[in-house]
């Protein structure tokens, strides 16, 4: 073998064998869906808090000046999201203990790969992102029942 392609080939593979580390020890960080705006040096920053839920509008009673049809819409909302999150909410809680269960047996002398951990865990992460994306929709939502003038005296609602 050429003693050009020998130093070539031997850098590939050197250059495959440190990315591939730097990957499992979680060097080169995964882009966020969302991508966030940062200064030299400064902390992510994190995503806006959603809107409050319609419990949590209902809640704050007079404060808010609600008319009867807006607290029948925010109840029905209320009802809706406490269906859909607590159903979401036992599918994450099921595949955490799933989760939870396969890393103990990995720990436990067994090993897994990264690409197992990954693939272990995708159902979990899809499921949470899931759960956040609905409590955001029902924020909005929830804020969509409130006049303007209500919205701005929450001051924290949408």
């Amino acid at each position: 073998m050429n003693p050009r392609v020998r130093s070539l080939t031997t850098t590939l593979a050197l250059l495959a064998v440190a990315a591939g580390y730097a990957l499992s020890q979680g060097w080169v960080e995964h882009q966020s869906p969302r991508p966030m705006v940062r200064e030299a040096g400064a902390r992510p920053v994190p995503p806006p808090a959603p809107a409050p839920s319609a419990r949590e509008i209902l809640d704050r009673g007079p404060a808010v000046g609600l008319s009867r049809g807006q607290a029948a819409r925010l109840r029905a909302l209320d009802a809706e999201w406490v269906r859909q999150s607590s159903d979401l909410q036992a599918a994450i809680d099921d595949e955490d203990r799933q989760f939870s269960a396969f890393m103990k047996e990995a720990q436990g002398g067994r090993g897994a790969s990264l690409q197992e951990i990954q693939r272990r865990s995708a159902n979990l992460r899809d499921l949470s992102a899931t759960l956040r994306e609905a409590r955001w929709r029902h924020g909005l939502a929830s804020a969509e029942v409130l006049t303007e003038q209500q919205r701005r005296t929450q001051g924290d609602v949408r």
